[in-house]
């Protein structure tokens, strides 16, 4: 991600903030006996998906965690329109989402804003009086592609569905600040607080959704929203009010949004501190590494359709650049030679995506098609992808490329059950239950465990892998902290082959 000069973090190891700045911008079997058919019981049915929030259909996505929800758009269901449906967003918490009734009465929802001449609390609809402004702009996770890195980053293995385009409506931040007297002189960032409820053993800046920003791009076009794509937005887009940063990652659009705050300084909380840095492979995250903020130039094919008379693919796609916009998109074969593709449909602006279309050939042996978009200052997207610790920020046209003819899955790749001795099993229960500290059972829910947690993720819904755990326990994830230091290396892997044994009993 290009990240303006004034918008750098100081960072020591050259070599590595040189290339940043490109991207910061076993089942048991059960005896069988001969029975006459009048005593065979029917087979007991199998339970149903638990329901999506706000009438989402499952066909659209690919559920990567239940909670907190992560839900990937499927990559030929976003569409071809400049818009993405809100019924085809992609849904990203960190926390488990507050109660529907938040947005059921969303005239009782108020915003603190300090850090101004004249500090005020505000309600939704006074709010509302103050102006109004629409904008269309990308919403996209920092992790999306994060699938396509080979290291196993921690987080939801995003491919390209961690994305869309959509249309908010609110207030300009710079209005509001105006209503309120002004910033207090010296503010350098808008820091800004989210709704969620907090886990009760957790310290509040481990797991509070705060997030700080520049105060100059706060005051140029952020804006807090109460509408998306022309509707009050549901609860799983963080109604009833939500702080939209145009061209910047996710991780600052907060849900919920309850307070807001002119400051000296970034927020202490670890999402800010060391979450969404982008660092190398091994290090932990701290403030001399660049925040995720603006999202770099990326483009892919979202679609494709073949005439078997004609014998032409069309192929239909995206392409952004964060606070920029896209100048033009290429596309190639081989890797090699390029073409310019077609931009078509109407031009939203410079934080939202352009989309793209060409045809190619259908009976040459074409394996892959890759793309690769160039924005209005002349950046274009990289081959490569830039290596880091949680897999962010990846635009590389190589990752992204659309897969004409699919190779089978590697069986070596392929999860194998876990199979645990009694000693080990219990050994991994109890570290589980109460010798990790805090214990996992604080915020997981796992039944073999006996706990019903409702902060993380259930485990029994979403039966993770071993090497997933282990990822998990010693890099930390979103509240999560690293176990890495507290427990040694044989206890984590014991841990992690419990708890992914334990989730498919």
């Amino acid at each position: 991600m290009i990240v303006p000069r004034k918008h750098m973090q100081n960072n020591n190891r050259r070599a590595f903030i040189k290339k940043a700045l490109f991207v910061t911008g076993g089942v048991a079997l059960q005896s069988c006996q001969t029975q006459a058919p009048q005593e065979i019981l029917p087979e007991a049915p199998k339970p149903k998906p638990t329901p999506l929030p706000d009438g989402l259909n499952q066909e659209h996505f690919q559920l990567h965690n239940p909670k907190p929800l992560a839900l990937e758009s499927l990559r030929d269901k976003v569409g071809m329109s400049p818009i993405t449906s809100t019924r085809r967003l992609f849904v990203r918490n960190n926390l488990p989402r507050p109660s529907q009734d938040i947005v059921v009465h969303s005239d009782q929802w108020t915003l603190d804003i300090t850090g101004v001449m004249n500090p005020k609390t505000l309600s939704l609809s006074q709010l509302q009086q103050l102006g109004i402004e629409t904008l269309y702009a990308v919403l996209q996770c920092s992790g999306n592609g994060r699938a396509f890195f080979t290291h196993g980053p921690s987080g939801s293995p995003w491919a390209t569905g961690a994305a869309g385009c959509v249309q908010w409506t609110g207030v300009p931040l710079s209005v509001v600040f105006t209503a309120c007297g002004g910033i207090i002189p010296n503010m350098k960032y808008l820091t800004a607080t989210g709704g969620e409820i907090l886990p009760k053993d957790v310290p509040r800046n481990k797991s509070i959704v705060e997030r700080s920003i520049p105060i100059e791009k706060a005051q140029q076009d952020c804006i807090l929203a109460w509408e998306l794509n022309g509707e009050p937005i549901p609860i799983s887009h963080g109604g009833p009010l939500r702080l939209i940063v145009p061209g910047y990652f996710g991780c600052n659009q907060i849900k919920y949004v309850q307070q807001i705050s002119a400051t000296k300084e970034q927020s202490q909380a670890k999402i800010q501190q060391s979450g969404y840095r982008f660092r190398p492979i091994g290090e932990k995250g701290n403030t001399s590494h660049p925040s995720m903020w603006r999202m770099p130039v990326k483009s892919w094919i979202v679609n494709a359709y073949e005439d078997q008379i004609q014998h032409i693919y069309t192929m239909h796609g995206v392409a952004f650049s964060g606070e920029r916009g896209i100048q033009a998109v290429e596309y190639s074969t081989n890797g090699e030679t390029w073409i310019p593709a077609e931009l078509y449909g109407i031009d939203l602006g410079s934080n939202a995506w352009r989309c793209f279309r060409f045809q190619t050939s259908s009976q040459e042996n074409i394996q892959k098609i890759y793309t690769r978009a160039i924005d209005t200052q002349g950046e274009i997207q990289p081959k490569e992808r830039i290596e880091n610790e949680r897999g962010y920020g990846n635009n590389s046209w190589l990752d992204h490329a659309f897969v004409l003819h699919k190779k089978e899955k590697n069986k070596e790749n392929q999860d194998l059950d876990t199979i645990l001795t009694q000693e080990k099993e219990e050994k991994g229960r109890a570290l589980f239950t109460k010798e990790a500290k805090p214990p996992c059972g604080v915020c997981h829910t796992l039944d073999d465990a006996q706990t019903n947690a409702q902060i993380g993720p259930n485990l029994n819904l979403l039966q993770p892998t071993t090497a997933r755990v282990e990822r998990a326990l010693k890099n930390g994830v979103g509240a999560m902290p690293s176990y890495g230091t507290q427990l040694s290396k044989e206890e984590i892997q014991t841990l992690a082959e419990y708890v992914a044994h334990a989730a498919k009993k």
